[in-house]
């Protein structure tokens, strides 16, 4: 997938900026302000911030994968308690 320019202006514009569309980021647009921001060697605190991020995606995915794995495709929503 392709990094969205915008996204990526918008994300390393400014803290505010990147707290605005931190959620739509995908983990390579991640990846990508990451590198380009921790060259700056500027904000510590917009780095943590995309760390955060990535650790976030990561661990989303790799719930994902260990549930479509180990739960042989069926549901993985628990049943309804009634």
């Amino acid at each position: 997938m392709a990094v969205r320019k915008w996204y990526l202006d918008r994300a390393l514009a400014s803290y505010p900026s990147l707290k605005a569309v931190i959620g739509e980021l995908t983990l390579e647009e991640v990846i990508a302000a990451l590198d380009l921001e921790s060259g700056t060697l500027r904000r510590r605190s917009l780095i943590d911030r995309l760390i955060s991020r990535a650790v976030r995606l990561n661990e989303v995915s790799f719930n994902r994968q260990l549930k479509e794995k180990y739960h042989h495709g069926k549901s993985t929503q628990d049943p309804v308690q009634g």
